[in-house]
């Protein structure tokens, strides 16, 4: 699955690369750990705004939910959207047809199952260039405050090889969607089998991975540094990258 990922990438770089524009710029603040956990503003780019980049806070919380109890218990179980699984559960078979988007990210974090040990890895692509993950969001807005809470979910496939060898386990693996295909799952007119026909392994060709250090393991340490994906030798590192 996917709870940790990096965006070490400047505003003006993720315009640059996305084609759009902040739509608060303030709300953007760059860093190297990301925890879902945290409920954490990332930033997006919507099929209903495809030249905006917004800030949503990752845990999707479905528009149909009645009360903030509720909401609180949905948003740590929707961190993740199951591809195979999207038009039949409840909490995204409405956004799959009208709400997808691009989560933007840097890199991504995950732990391999080596012996009696979980080591962690940095994943990120071959050109350390920002990308975005296939995402569905949704707007909810909470009855007893009048708030509004624009959320988010990245959707998660079977892994490449790559992610095979480090996700070991469950072998799953966020949807990086290609440069080229990213236009074409924000659009809301394409038919829903051609989006989901995109929700497919990325080509582990064009990405890398290392060991990093079992700091970003570690309660209470600070992990919003660069030296949290700096390469860490274990003496036994079973990929070459």
């Amino acid at each position: 699955m996917c709870f940790t990922i990096a965006i070490h990438a400047t505003r003006e770089e993720i315009e640059s690369r996305f084609n759009a524009r902040f739509e608060e710029p303030a709300q953007f603040v760059p860093g190297y750990y990301f925890s879902a956990f945290t409920f954490p503003l990332v930033p997006v780019i919507t099929n209903s705004d495809p030249d905006k980049v917004r800030m949503f806070r990752w845990g999707l919380i479905p528009s149909w939910i009645k009360d903030e109890m509720a909401a609180d218990s949905i948003r740590t179980k929707t961190f993740n959207a199951k591809a195979e699984t999207l038009t039949e559960k409840p909490s995204f078979r409405n956004a799959v047809k009208t709400s997808r988007c691009m989560v933007i990210a840097k890199g991504f974090f995950e732990w391999q199952a080596r012996d009696k040990e979980k080591i962690p890895y940095f994943i990120s692509l071959e050109n350390d260039q920002p990308f975005s993950f296939a995402g569905l969001y949704d707007c909810w807005v909470n009855p007893g405050t009048g708030e509004i809470n624009y959320t988010f979910s990245i959707i998660t496939t079977t892994a490449n090889q790559l992610l095979e060898e480090i996700h070991n386990t469950k072998k799953r693996m966020p949807v990086i969607l290609p440069t080229e295909k990213e236009k074409e799952w924000i659009n809301p007119e394409i038919h829903l089998n051609i989006a989901l026909n995109l929700l497919k392994p990325f080509d582990d060709s064009r990405m890398k991975a290392h060991t990093i250090s079992k700091r970003i393991s570690m309660p209470g340490t600070e992990k919003n540094i660069p030296e949290i994906i700096d390469y860490f030798d274990y003496g036994k590192d079973l990929l070459n990258h």
